[in-house]
């Protein structure tokens, strides 16, 4: 397994600063810890691709924790399976939100099962990240779509213009 640990720790940790600097974590900041919702397929035909996504967060989880956690709280991951199942990504969402009252939801590869979360995100008023180049035509203040997609590069001038 190839993974940047610092980037991935950097980035977590950019990311769980930011959600508490905008006060989404209202459940989580009378506790001692953070829940943090980790939704990656595990089984299933996705496991293959998703489970290295599930391994990234924890390990980044680990490093931000090793160095005192958030703001003095520590991270608590919460890792569910939707089983490479789209239907079962949106039941598992509505979960991590309202029973595990997690802060953010770090999850889904696919396509199809980011848009099966993302009314469920919206009704509850999740936090949702997406890691992946998705193919643009969508936004939602409930989601972090952490690659651009391809068209949306920034406008350049070209010298015969």
């Amino acid at each position: 397994m190839n993974i940047n640990r610092r980037s991935a720790g950097k980035a977590l940790s950019a990311v769980a600063l930011g959600v508490m600097a905008l006060g989404l974590t209202s459940v989580a900041q009378a506790a001692d810890t953070i829940k943090v919702g980790v939704l990656h397929s595990l089984s299933g035909t996705m496991a293959i691709s998703e489970t290295v996504l599930k391994d990234t967060v924890l390990m980044a989880i680990d490093e931000i924790n090793a160095k005192g956690g958030v703001l003095g709280k520590k991270l608590e991951p919460v890792v569910v399976d939707p089983a490479s199942d789209w239907p079962l990504f949106a039941e598992k969402a509505r979960q991590l939100i309202t029973q595990d009252k997690v802060a953010v939801v770090f999850g889904c590869w696919t396509s199809v099962s980011r848009k099966s979360v993302l009314p469920v995100f919206e009704e509850l008023n999740g936090l949702l990240f997406y890691p992946v180049q998705y193919e643009g035509e969508e936004l939602s203040k409930n989601v972090f779509y952490t690659v651009p997609h391809p068209t949306s590069r920034p406008f350049r001038r070209s010298s015969t213009c």
